[in-house]
């Protein structure tokens, strides 16, 4: 017997195409997130994004309608420094990224190891708009003499408002290049990213799921990590680029207000 939507006790939601495109909020959406208060599912907010705050993240769903806190919110910059604490507690860390990420991992009782490449136990790579050649180059041998290589995310690009930038895999892949190691890499569509959603939230695989409009990034994780899976067509992914696809989804709809007229129609 298949699972059914009613029966999962965790959702992880892509934000970009799924809850919202820009600034417009997608039909569904803050329905979608009041069926999940309203029936106690545990859920969060995931996002690849390795420099936008949680609380950025809060406060432009806030002016879209949907009220939620940092509980409910998860990026790949924030998974990865609670990655690095939880293996080693204390750690000194080299960041190749902005004051944002470094404030995290100080809030997470590391230390910042930028001062002397030779202390670092990690390496954490996100964006770094100020990057330069010296810090570049402590980062490669920081890794080169073993410390942890660890990646927000590989996105080589970064949508802005003017277009696109060099994102955080660009940086990352300099210094993979230098270091001759391969990252870990937390942001989809690898699965740490989701692993430690379900680590936050006290959840099995077996009773989460991923919810995404990109087939090859989310739908693509969800299944590394073994949870059930959703693709909606709401942003990135079409019937058309599905059917060409190799990667196969459990559910499909049109965006969350399909959803929420299957779950009606079955009560």
């Amino acid at each position: 017997m298949s699972t059914t939507i009613e029966q999962l006790t965790t959702f992880l939601i892509d934000l970009d195409g799924v809850v919202y495109r820009g600034n417009q909020l997608i039909p569904g959406a803050k329905e979608f997130i009041l069926w999940l208060n309203a029936n106690a599912k545990k859920y969060l907010f995931l996002t690849n994004n390795s420099f936008a705050s949680e609380t950025q993240v809060i406060e432009k769903l806030g002016r879209l309608g949907i009220v939620t806190d940092r509980s409910h919110v998860l990026g790949a910059g924030q998974a990865a420094v609670q990655i690095i604490a939880q293996r080693k507690p204390g750690a000194s860390v080299f960041v190749v990224g902005e004051g944002p990420l470094t404030n995290l991992v100080k809030e997470h009782g590391m230390k910042i190891a930028n001062e002397d490449w030779r202390t670092s136990d990690a390496v954490l790579v996100g964006l770094d708009r100020a990057l330069s050649y010296q810090k570049l180059n402590d980062a490669i041998m920081a890794v080169r003499n073993g410390a942890d290589f660890i990646a927000i995310n590989r996105d080589p690009l970064l949508p802005v408002a003017e277009g696109v930038i060099a994102g955080c895999g660009v940086m990352v892949g300099a210094i993979e290049g230098g270091s001759e190691i391969t990252p870990e890499v937390v942001g989809k569509p690898e699965p740490m990213l989701l692993e430690q959603a379900m680590h936050q939230l006290d959840s099995k695989p077996e009773e989460t799921i991923m919810i995404g409009d990109n087939n090859g990034i989310d739908v693509k994780a969800g299944l590394a990590a073994h949870t059930h899976t959703m693709l909606v067509f709401s942003g990135k992914d079409t019937p058309e680029s599905l059917a060409k696809s190799t990667i196969r989804p459990e559910f499909v709809y049109d965006n969350l207000a399909a959803v929420m007229e299957d779950l009606k129609s079955r009560r």
